[in-house]
């Protein structure tokens, strides 16, 4: 136990009832669960079956079980490790006896609801943002015990998402068939509802431990109170100041709720931080100590000095990407790339890095497995205008964006034209089933694409977003998703800010095609086969740590974000930056931007730092 410091071992040490360990930043929670458990075994405090370690992630849990097994030693692992959704599913099977196959692939919840939603004629031009929309809320409703009822969707308006959403639960209920929310739901249900069940997995598991606490939601929360009573021995890990994914249900407050919830809880505070530097740890802790809803706690460092953190002011996010990315290539000598990230707060940022970093020649590998913002569909439908401008003649093209924004020309008039030899426009022309109204519009288009092709790359997105009166379409749509167009606007202010470094429409859509197969061969090949920068929002790099961290546009508007209101929701983003700060052991440096979109934007209200 001497690899303990005093409150590890205190943790440790504790046998029966329930404890509340605040884990701070690189605190080694991780070694104190395994050796608590071994503590209880080796004491016969417990027999190691009747403990269950939970954690989120199957990989969090695997690394567990290793390190536990390494210090055990040889057989069978005695313990139980596994996520929330492997307990409890293991606890339906017991009573419901639902085979294997009965769990909802993604791909076939995906299939699942398209088709429901086409069954309703619901309009997507943005088909996998509506997906994981509808997906999202529909997993919050579930995760928080809501009635749909007193839901308001974002997603659609409130018929058409209560519609989705019974007919894909009804569809389920008929085929005996499961998705990952309802693994939790049923089981909870089933805690409520069948006393013997109960009881049989309280007797089964009387001892709990569960890591990343802060991540729980509603019905896990629920839950884990109806399974730990009465004994109550139940040993919760984490840190409230990295609470960080509301949006799946997870919130402090269960944390902060925690002790009375268990009026005899015992707490003890990992504080700390064998991870980062004192500078980073003092800067890390001036951050945080600002959030009213929190355990009040300082982390201390070992003693171990290094560079401050540094702030970087750039004039806008070209200049913000590129400044980074010869800082990077500057110090390659004493910044290893694979021991470097780039954190942002959404993942739109990571286009300006792409672009700079294919430019110097900089190895990355992105960390969120999305496409890159030149396959969205707003994107496509600039670069077949783009393309158009330069030949009228590609089919595909003139399909694609001829009615955005609406030229009333109906599809069956173009699929007719489209079937006779020759090029799609003058057979458009030639139809006798065009108005005059409608070759007028196409007169309209022509001439639009001739003027789109005399200019820059940037001043003919600028023409196509309000000479052709994309910007009003691109509005129009989101009212009639019923959503906000902020989002649209931002991938349209983003896509233009791509363009002006390339004069010519050819160069920048030649740039186009080599970031989308770069983006291909990223999603192809594993992360860890390539050694590079790390690219990746905030919420996917809790849990990492990297010699030296770059955390981009810390400004009004992205920390917080702009669609933050209340001071709930503020404080959330300061966690977020406040994970993204604790990633660095070493080397921080906090990037801030005078311009924005054009538009001239505020460092952070969270940045300590002040430019000099």
């Amino acid at each position: 136990m001497s690899i303990l410091n005093q409150n590890q071992r205190l943790a440790a040490e504790h046998r029966s009832g329930p404890m509340m360990v605040l884990a701070g930043p690189g605190s080694g929670k991780t070694t104190t669960i395994i050796y608590r458990l071994l503590k209880l075994i080796n004491n016969k405090a417990a027999k190691p079956d009747e403990i269950f370690v939970i954690t989120f992630t199957k990989a969090a849990a695997e690394e567990m079980k290793t390190r536990f097994m390494a210090l055990w030693g040889g057989g069978k692992c005695p313990v139980a490790f596994g996520t929330f959704h492997s307990f409890f599913y293991r606890i339906l099977r017991s009573r419901y006896n639902y085979p294997l196959d009965s769990i909802l692939k993604d791909d076939q919840k995906k299939g699942l609801l398209i088709n429901i939603s086409r069954h309703f004629n619901i309009s997507m031009e943005d088909e996998e943002d509506f997906l994981q929309g509808l997906i999202n809320e529909i997993s919050l409703i579930k995760n928080e015990l809501m009635d749909i009822k007193f839901y308001n969707s974002t997603t659609l308006g409130a018929d058409d998402f209560k519609n989705i959403f019974e007919v894909y639960e009804a569809y389920k209920k008929k085929h005996r068939l499961l998705d990952f929310d309802d693994m939790l739901v049923q089981c909870y249900r089933l805690l409520t509802e069948d006393e013997e069940a109960l009881s049989r997995w309280r007797e089964k598991y009387p001892f709990i431990m569960i890591d990343e606490f802060q991540d729980i939601n509603r019905v896990q929360y629920e839950s884990i109170k109806l399974l730990s009573k009465p004994r109550n021995n139940v040993f919760v890990v984490g840190d409230d100041d990295q609470s960080i994914y509301k949006f799946r249900g997870a919130r402090p407050e269960f944390f902060l709720q925690f002790p009375k919830d268990y009026p005899d809880t015992e707490t003890v505070t990992l504080d700390i931080n064998y991870r980062s530097t004192d500078p980073i740890i003092s800067l890390c802790n001036k951050v945080i100590a600002e959030n009213k809803q929190r355990y009040g706690k300082q982390i201390a460092g070992t003693g171990r000095e290094g560079p401050s953190p540094q702030l970087i002011v750039s004039e806008d996010i070209g200049n913000e990407a590129m400044n980074i990315a010869k800082r990077i290539r500057a110090e390659k000598k004493s910044i290893d790339y694979s021991d470097t990230a780039v954190i942002y707060r959404v993942n739109i940022q990571a286009r300006a890095f792409v672009d700079a970093f294919m430019d110097l020649n900089i190895p990355f590998k992105i960390k969120d497995r999305v496409p890159t913002i030149y396959e969205h569909w707003i994107a496509k439908d600039l670069l077949a205008y783009l393309r158009l401008s330069l030949d009228p003649g590609i089919p595909a093209d003139l399909e694609r964006i001829i009615n955005k924004p609406a030229r009333y020309i109906q599809k069956a008039v173009i699929v007719a034209a489209r079937r006779r030899p020759g090029s799609l426009m003058d057979n458009l022309y030639s139809s006798l089933s065009m108005s005059k109204r409608q070759k007028a519009a196409l007169e309209n288009l022509e001439f639009c694409l001739n003027a789109i092709g005399k200019r820059t790359t940037y001043e003919a997105i600028r023409y196509i977003r309000k000479g052709v009166d994309y910007d009003q379409y691109v509005g129009k749509y989101a009212a009639y998703r019923k959503m906000k167009p902020v989002g649209f606007y931002e991938i349209l202010d983003e896509l233009q800010e791509s363009a002006k470094v390339y004069q010519s429409i050819p160069d920048y859509l030649e740039h186009v095609e080599q970031v989308i197969k770069e983006a291909q061969e990223q999603i192809q090949n594993p992360l860890n086969e390539k050694n590079g920068v790390l690219l990746s929002t905030m919420h996917s790099a809790k849990g990492l740590e990297f010699g030296t961290v770059f955390i981009a546009g810390v400004v009004e508007g992205l920390l917080p974000y702009e669609k933050s209101r209340t001071e709930a929701e503020i404080e959330e983003e300061r966690r977020l930056l406040y994970v993204g700060m604790t990633r660095a052991k070493t080397r921080l440096y906090l990037s801030v931007l005078k311009t924005r979109y054009e538009a001239e934007v505020k460092p952070s209200r969270f940045l300590p730092l002040k430019s000099k």
